[in-house]
């Protein structure tokens, strides 16, 4: 599927205050491996992307109307590892930015499922999913999951926030997903 999307280069580092503003009131923010830089500013390893494309919609965008963008990350959350939950881990995602959120969610939400369709697994897609991440419009959005991966299903996630739309993938565990139904990539 095309998604007609340009390739974005994600940092690691960022600063922990893009996150407090963005994902407030999420179990993120107890999850960043936060720390002082030299000067003292508040630093943190990115624990997820949508927030970065939210704070810098317009740098992305660089006078377009709407534009779409993929990207895998490295992301780190502090907790206790366990299978399909470790403290670093590969995000794939899509972001697509715009005036209309709604339009955007149901772009990301089409390419999600193509995606995952056309690795031929197996899920269930929740499209009205209360998400944990404040930027969310009315805190919903939707949610894949993969039932034989028990406590951890949730393989892909997404939804609309104010600057548009998108989705991540949790790379890891799409493979333990696929690895469960016996698909090989």
């Amino acid at each position: 599927m095309d998604a007609g999307a340009e390739e974005t280069i994600l940092p690691a580092l960022w600063g922990q205050d893009t996150f407090v503003a963005k994902a407030g009131g999420s179990e993120i923010l107890g999850q960043m491996w936060a720390f002082p830089d030299r000067k003292g500013r508040a630093c943190c390893l990115i624990p997820e992307a949508t927030a970065l494309f939210q704070e810098r919609s317009q740098m992305f965008l660089n006078g377009r109307r709407e534009a779409g963008f993929f990207y895998a990350a490295r992301c780190y959350r502090y907790e206790r590892p366990q299978a399909g939950r470790y403290r670093e881990f590969t995000q794939l995602g899509y972001e697509y930015l715009g005036p209309d959120p709604a339009a955007a969610f149901e772009r990301s939400l089409t390419l999600c499922r193509g995606f995952l369709d056309s690795l031929g697994l197996r899920y269930k897609l929740d499209s009205m999913a209360k998400r944990g991440l404040s930027y969310y419009l009315g805190g919903e959005g939707f949610e894949a999951r993969v039932p034989e991966l028990g406590a951890q299903k949730q393989i892909a996630g997404g939804g609309a926030y104010r600057e548009g739309a998108g989705f991540g993938i949790g790379l890891e565990r799409l493979a333990l997903a696929l690895e469960a139904q016996g698909i090989q990539p």
